[in-house]
């Protein structure tokens, strides 16, 4: 067992003690509880902290109605499969969105069989990201849209989000879009699944590799560039500094601070000490790390691994047989609530704090780093079983 510092081990102790406090409105002063409890040298996350997140972060929304104004993002189109002789666009015309577009295009494909016994059936999946890749390019060849998206010479990093060992980023949509990648060309050696810690991968299931031969799969190995942001500097993991682009493979999840947590929260997991970034919502920390270029330049895609989804507790995830992709990360985040909001009113619980306390997709959207307006957001849905 690793061995901490009496320092440390009280930090632990007093965030454990924060956490009961998590789901309350006063996410603030949660923060800075939680800011002042951890030792500032202790910047990469052990299983004390790991445990402590997800615990403090699974608990129970606090029960506030809809508001009256929400409203759901409508389905626009209904999409037959692929027409594979449809050209795929530029890189740049294919990834715009809100606002260099008029609308956002958000993808939801859906197949009813894809959890056998509860299990992801690999091929289905396949058939799903393929299905849902070309639709984002109006019906073009799947390999087609991945060989503009990504260069064969470049070094990809696939975001996975680990946080909760029982309802991570579901490993099989992570290989799936790994076997897409080297289908197009992109050699295993370049890819990098990555999440902030060894041992959270190796607790979601998945192979942890550092060898320097095929595909690598681990957690930081060091800090890289800082960042100030309004509540707090923190660095990004270094990974993120030496990778060309990203893919951004979350799972939907509820949030006692933020309200939900999908593609934007995802990247908390990117710097040292997100511990800083929970006041106020975590608003406007979320949107302002976004914003960095480290994050905006280099995310070419956005994938929610939603085949199960976290409305309650987080190692308790529910079916739901979907994945989402989009260009845009605030429209995937509105839409991932969505469904997040249906799951809480299937159940009988109220589901406003999932609105009320997501006030960072408005300050997203207001940065114009996408869309959260639904009048703003093209959502098209596949259904394939």
């Amino acid at each position: 067992m690793r061995r901490i510092g009496r320092r440390k081990f009280l930090s632990y102790v007093i965030a454990a003690l924060a956490g009961g406090w998590a789901a309350s409105w006063r996410s603030d002063t949660i923060a800075k509880a939680i800011s002042t409890a951890t030792h500032p040298g202790a910047r990469l996350p052990g299983a004390p902290i790991s445990t402590f997140w997800s615990t403090c972060y699974a608990s129970p929304l606090p029960s506030i109605p809809l508001p009256t104004s929400y409203r759901p993002v409508p389905v626009s189109l209904r999409l037959p499969l692929r027409d594979p002789v449809t050209p795929v666009p530029s890189r740049t015309e294919l990834t715009a969105h809100w606002p260099t577009v008029e609308k956002s295009r958000v993808i939801m494909v859906r197949h009813s069989g894809v959890l056998i016994d509860g299990q992801p059936n690999p091929d289905i999946v396949v058939q799903m990201l393929d299905e849902g890749i070309s639709a984002l390019a109006d019906g073009a060849d799947p390999l087609e849209v991945w060989r503009v998206l990504f260069d064969q010479n470049e070094h990809v990093l696939l975001k996975v989000n680990c946080i909760a060992a029982g309802g991570p980023t579901q490993p099989a949509v992570t290989y799936a879009v790994v076997r897409r990648l080297q289908d197009a060309g992109l050699s295993a050696e370049n890819l990098l699944i990555f999440d902030r810690s060894d041992h959270e991968l190796a607790d979601a299931g998945y192979q942890l590799n550092d060898s320097g031969t095929g595909v690598q799969c681990h957690g930081t190995r060091g800090e890289g560039s800082e960042v100030a942001l309004t509540q707090a500097s923190v660095r990004f993991w270094q990974e993120l500094d030496q990778y060309d682009a990203i893919i951004n493979i979350p799972t939907p999840k509820s949030h006692g601070i933020a309200g939900v947590s999908v593609a934007m929260k995802n990247h908390y997991g990117s710097v040292n000490e997100p511990a800083k970034l929970h006041g106020n919502g975590c608003n406007p920390a979320i949107p302002e790390l976004n914003a960095q270029p480290v994050i905006k330049d280099k995310t070419r895609l956005n994938i929610a691994a939603a085949l199960r989804v976290s409305p309650f507790d987080w190692n308790s995830p529910q079916p739901e047989h979907a994945l989402l992709l989009s260009f845009d990360p605030v429209a995937l985040d509105t839409v991932a609530r969505d469904i997040l909001v249906r799951h809480h009113r299937a159940a009988g619980a109220d589901a406003g704090f999932l609105v009320e306390g997501a006030h960072y997709l408005v300050t997203a959207q207001d940065m114009q780093l996408g869309a959260t307006n639904p009048e703003l957001i093209d959502l098209r849905e596949i259904v394939l079983g």
